[in-house]
């Protein structure tokens, strides 16, 4: 069965635009963003590849706005510059799309997130909410766990 269009009343624009300076290298970001037992800090355990086409399926407590999952596809790839997903968060509109940019400034990342499409008002809200804590626990720990990323000199593993 086919979703609605942005047209279809009840559907809001995301437009997200979440910028962050991380003090860290790009290469650290980037494995934050990329390794699964990293990601689990930030975000949610998953079963995250860094392919292109690769789909991962995010799960929690359903609530008001999110059914309690996220079906997610890698449709780019740039190490360590940027990365898109489509991100199908509810049934009632289109998948959207979550792009992470990175620039390595001289002594920070840049980071910026954006997320564009349309969804329900209640689930808009919660994707700002939910961003904008991620992108916070990314910045925290790619700039206080630099032991545990990859690229580091006497990294335990």
């Amino acid at each position: 069965m086919p979703k609605p269009n942005d047209h279809i009343d009840g559907l809001r624009p995301i437009d997200l635009r979440i910028e962050r300076r991380i003090a860290a290298s790009i290469d650290k970001v980037w494995a934050c963003l990329t390794t699964p037992d990293l990601i689990a800090d930030w975000f949610f355990a998953v079963d995250f590849r860094p392919e292109i086409g690769h789909r991962f399926r995010i799960e929690g407590e359903p609530v008001t706005g999110w059914r309690g999952w996220t079906e997610v596809e890698i449709l780019e790839l740039d190490p360590p510059h940027c990365m898109l997903w489509s991100f199908d968060c509810t049934a009632e509109a289109t998948p959207s799309r979550v792009r992470f940019e990175l620039e390595q400034r001289e002594d920070h990342v840049r980071l910026v997130l954006t997320h564009e499409g349309f969804v329900p008002s209640k689930t808009r809200h919660l994707l700002d909410e939910g961003w904008s804590a991620y992108t916070t626990a990314l910045e925290a720990l790619a700039a206080r766990h630099g032991d545990r990323l990859p690229g580091d000199p006497g990294r335990e593993r």
